[in-house]
């Protein structure tokens, strides 16, 4: 190792500086998978954009510092880079006409997969174009992502073992079901369908012990832990991945018939181990069995939820089918285009911010003419590495193959998963280190003074300033959500002041909707307890600073409506009707709202306006029947218009969801009209 560095040490500052792009890839592989921080509201993936968006810089200055020192300094291209640029160019003329500039220039919250992201992915394929001249350097990231992904399937199976060194609140999925270093088992398997070829690449080419020893372990954990995250679309993706590795590489897998029924019998062992134990856990969706059945049912639970965001989705396509309503905009189109039968089967409380399939998530976001551009230099990066591969001798073939099924495999699990910065950028640098070797490369000189010069220096300078945009939001947004995390953590303790000034500092440097709802959220209950009018009203100047940062979000009207209820005193104030109007407005942008109806039809009970609440009241029961304040307000309602036998089932209906009710048994005691 010493004598590698002092080679390193001798060489040209351009050499020197070209090593250290490539070491910026190998930390891009290792660190954006495992990054994650306890010191933030988003735990993970606010993590991941702040990394790329660091790396990326160094990696950009590494090669800018290159091409400025190198004496006859050279540009590597090829012309299906020009199918790149046209998808780039694009999603930025989408996201200068978007529904929402600032989604989608950052991307939403806790997704982040806006115009800078993406031209973050357009700059590390760029420079892996220049970087990933010879099959050695492919071999390192080969082997890196099989070490990572050996870690990340670690801590996942910890967390299924129950042995997870972190404390989590409460997750939004199954206990002990693997998340690791992703936060969502989902998001997780995305990543595992790209390091399974790989690291079954690597296992079939050790050839020492130790190297056996340590592919045949991640090997063995990869495929563990994505049994242990019991994500469908994974199992398709992987499943796609293996197969397609399996022809391309066929020769060489056969040349390892024993590796090959190791791999065979090692995978069949951890599925009956997983498939008994968790046929006992007394847990659906965690029934490794039950779950493999579940994937015929297409119409039923997350499946058949998934098939109306996609109706939504397509809808969404249909509004603006050349340039899409903006880079990562799903969640504000899908307010407007969500089924009912979607509202029904979530009950009204979820809003889909993806479209769990990226194909239709790039549709409606940029447009079809973008998406297309993008599957063709997708498919032509396939079809140029199969047609390499095919030439290479036996262990190149099992590398290139792993890191084609990869690409092929994760995108196949697109069709039904959601895009993040941990997985996605891996995926971009793939095709950019496959490129760079399959490619027909052609190399452009850069003569000192001449327009090629200029040009070169041009293009260095925009690109240096797009990484360093980027660099900056991802610095911002951190730390704004570290203030965010530590506002939530103050006010929880009582520490009233230090969260006001932890908010403050977030929404100035993160105008983030989720960060006004949240703040305003804490000033209504801080003001409530003692009536504070102040504190109220600047819960309410939130709120409206919320509105006016994401006009398009029907939750800040609802907040806002909310806010405005509580201060009312009798039913003619005037901040009722203020309520109302608001309400209006969250349905005019959300059709089929769940929350703002029952909050408007109570507000209608409770100023008498009794049959437009009995209007609403039908839509909410549609939704949800067993709504115990829906009941309520229906009896109430029909109670007050004299329909007492209508007023009567609606009580009956409460007492069926809530027996103990005090209100609906005195009125069933009281005689029939």
């Amino acid at each position: 190792m010493s004598k590698n560095r002092k080679k390193v040490g001798q060489a040209p500052l351009p050499a020197q500086l070209d090593t250290w792009v490539f070491y910026s890839f190998l930390a891009i592989a290792i660190t954006l998978p495992l990054a994650m921080s306890r010191i933030t509201f988003d735990q993970f993936d606010i993590a991941k954009i702040f990394t790329l968006r660091l790396l990326t810089l160094a990696a950009l200055a590494f090669w800018v510092g290159k091409m400025l020192t190198a004496r006859d300094p050279e540009f590597r291209w090829t012309k299906l880079d020009f199918v790149l640029v046209g998808f780039l160019l694009l999603v930025f003329v989408s996201t200068v006409t978007s529904i929402h500039f600032p989604t989608a220039v950052h991307g939403k919250f806790k997704r982040y997969e806006g115009l800078l992201t993406f031209l973050n992915y357009g700059i590390l394929y760029l420079l892996a174009l220049q970087t990933f001249r010879g099959f050695d350097r492919l071999s390192a990231l080969s082997k890196t992502l099989t070490y990572t992904g050996a870690v990340v399937a670690f801590y996942g199976v910890m967390q299924y073992m129950g042995l997870d060194v972190f404390s989590w609140a409460t997750l939004p999925f199954e206990e002990r079901r693997s998340f690791s270093t992703f936060g969502n088992p989902n998001l997780l398997g995305g990543f595992l369908v790209i390091v399974t070829p790989i690291a079954l690449a690597e296992f079939l080419r050790a050839k020492d012990l130790k190297g056996n020893l340590l592919m045949g372990a991640s090997l063995f954990l990869i495929l563990l832990c994505l049994l242990t995250a019991f994500t469908r679309g994974a199992w398709v993706g992987a499943a796609v991945a293996f197969l397609f590795f399996a022809v391309v590489a066929a020769k060489a897998i056969i040349a390892r018939p024993k590796k090959l029924i190791f791999v065979g019998a090692a995978f069949i062992g951890i599925f009956l181990v997983i498939a008994g134990y968790s046929a006992v856990a007394g847990h659906e969706v965690m029934n490794l069995v039950k779950r493999v059945q579940s994937m015929t049912q297409i119409t039923e639970g997350s499946a058949g939820s998934r098939l109306e965001i996609w109706k939504a989705g397509w809808s969404m396509v249909e509004e603006d089918p050349i340039l899409g309503l903006g880079p990562d905009t799903f969640r504000l189109g899908s307010e407007r285009y969500e089924t009912f039968e979607y509202v029904r089967m979530n009950a009204g409380r979820s809003v889909a911010d993806n479209a769990h399939n990226w194909i239709i998530q790039l549709a409606a976001g940029v447009g079809i003419p973008a998406t297309l551009l993008f599957l063709l230099f997708f498919v032509l990066v396939v079809v140029l590495s199969v047609r390499y591969l095919r030439k290479r001798d036996s262990e190149e073939r099992l590398v290139y193959a792993g890191l084609t099924a990869a690409i092929v495999g994760y995108l196949v699990h697109l069709a039904f998963g959601v895009s993040i910065s941990g997985s996605t950028t891996i995926f971009w640098l793939i095709m950019g280190a496959l490129m760079a070797s399959v490619g027909k490369v052609r190399v452009a000189a850069i003569v000192p003074r001449t327009n090629s010069d200029i040009y070169s220096k041009a293009a260095m300078g925009a690109l240096a300033l797009v990484a360093l945009v980027s660099a900056y939001f991802g610095v911002t947004m951190y730390v704004a959500d570290f203030h965010y995390a530590n506002a939530l953590k103050s006010a929880g303790n009582g520490q009233y002041n230090e969260a006001i000034a932890c908010f403050e500092k977030a929404i100035i440097l993160y105008k983030n909707g989720r960060y006004y709802d949240g703040y305003g959220m804490f000033l209504e209950q801080l003001g409530m307890s003692p009536n504070n009018r102040s504190i109220l009203d600047k819960a309410i100047a939130i709120y409206e600073e919320g509105v006016f940062q994401e006009p398009l979000e029907a939750d800040h009207y609802i907040f806002l409506a909310s806010a405005y209820s509580k201060i009312a005193s009798t039913p003619d104030d005037p901040a009722l009707d203020l309520a109302e109007q608001e309400l209006m407005r969250a349905i005019a942008i959300r059709p089929n709202a769940f929350s703002a109806r029952l909050l408007l039809a109570n507000i209608y009970n409770y100023r008498a306006k009794h049959v437009e609440s009995i209007e609403l009241l039908d839509f909410v029961l549609k939704v949800e029947p067993g709504n115990e304040t829906g009941l309520r307000l229906l009896a109430q309602g029909q109670k007050a218009v004299g329909e007492s036998e209508k007023a009567r089932a609606a009580y009956e209906r409460l007492l069926a969801v809530k027996p103990d009710d005090a209100e609906a048994k005195a009125a069933l005691q009281e005689p029939a009209k």
